[in-house]
């Protein structure tokens, strides 16, 4: 649904896509990419005023330093001359100013989210340089306790992160991280249990591909 909104920024009115509601359904990749609706609904996740170029959730909100991000010499060269397709970028230059706020948890979800557009494209090596600052971002956002830190699964969407960005020694780190917050004990945690264990197989593999839950299930079998 269209609606006018006034950039924080500059000040100029546009017309922006908003996103009333979506669904998913089935598991999600291992980097919790859904399924259904919501894998396609990405263009409604980040806005980006036509004046200025800043791109944010939502571009009427300020958010702390945007307006020095969006002057600055690396926003601008995003802007202009990032080889990735056109939404991916609006999302890394979102991932920019939410990392200037020190929103690291926020900055990994849209470098993500970057990262899941360049995948669509085929452009691969964009992709590769997307998840490597989500998971700098992330691993940062562990470190500051921006993000629940005995978190199993968010130390295991940093392991698939890494592993498909190519840094297979630090994924295997963080695979281990994730497990050492497990309770053996706690059935419930088998389930990650075993999605863990998958992305560690990945990883002494090499595969640096694109896998779901589901696929981590039915090894197992």
């Amino acid at each position: 649904m269209p609606v006018l909104v006034r950039c924080a920024i500059c000040g100029e009115m546009s017309s922006q896509n908003v996103l009333a509601s979506t669904s998913t359904f089935g598991p999600p990749d291992l980097d919790l990419r859904p399924q259904g609706p919501a894998r396609w609904s990405l263009q409604f996740r980040v806005q980006c005023c036509p004046r200025c170029g800043y791109c944010a959730e939502s571009i009427g909100q300020r958010t702390p330093r945007a307006g020095r991000t969006v002057a600055s010499v690396i926003y601008r060269d995003v802007l202009q001359n990032a080889r990735m397709p056109l939404l991916a970028r609006q999302f890394f230059l979102a991932a920019l100013i939410a990392e200037a706020a020190e929103r690291r948890g926020d900055a990994a979800r849209r470098f993500i989210d970057a990262a899941w557009v360049c995948d669509d494209a085929d452009a691969a090596e964009q992709a590769r340089i997307c998840r490597q600052r989500a998971a700098e971002m992330l691993a940062s956002a562990i470190e500051w306790g921006d993000v629940p830190t005995e978190s199993a699964v968010v130390h295991g969407v940093l392991a698939d992160l890494l592993r498909r960005a190519g840094r297979y020694d630090e994924a295997i780190d963080a695979v281990a991280a994730a497990e050492a917050t497990l309770d053996t004990e706690d059935e419930e945690q088998s389930g990650t249990a075993t999605v863990l264990g998958f992305i560690r197989e990945l990883v002494e593999a090499g595969d640096g591909e694109a896998h779901s839950v589901a696929e981590a299930f039915a090894a197992e079998e």
